[in-house]
């Protein structure tokens, strides 16, 4: 009987017929799957490269300056982010001025200006309780500039369900719908004690 089993078993290992059909079908969709899992990881990581990159360009342009920031400025700088990064998404840019005060023994906002549609308010001082451990020492009415920024990373359409939710195939669900990179740059001022908003 086990004589029996041993030759069977041997005879189906040295076969080498079949059909590759049935392994497609289950193999593919799977396959399938994690490529374009990996399609859109790569994107989102991409898309976080360049993020970094374009706020780190900005908190340099923005530290070399000499004279009072405005509006055109700031817009300027919007337009550098989105050619680094690209339109494809939603962003938000928050630049932000802040000093620390031995007398208040606290950072304080000199000025605060966003840009964009994912980060929405400006900071206040009430705003940095709380940030104290990502924000550097500094010394007293020593500023610094931060340029926060938050990009949107969407899943392709061809992706999606029609009700908008991702469905990968195999009707997968992971929840990747959309998701945003942010990069937080800190720098110093390099020519002036400050960067001033529209005067000194």
């Amino acid at each position: 009987m086990i004589n029996a089993l041993h030759q069977k078993l041997r005879r189906f290992l040295k076969r080498t017929d079949g059909s590759i059909t049935l392994e497609a079908i289950l193999y593919m969709p799977p396959i399938l799957t994690l490529f374009l899992i990996s399609l859109v990881l790569f994107d989102g990581f991409r898309t976080n490269n360049l993020s970094q990159k374009a706020s780190y360009a900005i908190a340099d342009a923005i530290s070399r300056e000499t004279v009072p920031m405005d509006d055109d400025f700031l817009n300027g700088m919007e337009q550098v982010y989105t050619e680094i990064v690209g339109r494809r998404a939603g962003y938000g840019l928050r630049f932000t001025v802040l000093r620390w005060s031995d007398t208040s023994d606290a950072y304080l906002v000199d000025w605060s200006r966003v840009r964009g549609d994912l980060i929405t308010n400006t900071l206040n001082d009430a705003d940095l309780t709380g940030m104290e451990d990502s924000l550097p020492i500094l010394q007293n009415g020593e500023r610094i500039i931060m340029v926060e920024s938050r990009t949107d990373v969407n899943v392709p359409d061809g992706l999606r369900r029609e009700d908008g939710t991702w469905a990968p195939p195999l009707a997968m669900r992971l929840d990747m719908d959309k998701f945003e990179m942010a990069a937080n740059v800190i720098t110093r001022p390099r020519f002036t004690p400050q960067v001033c908003w529209e005067a000194c």
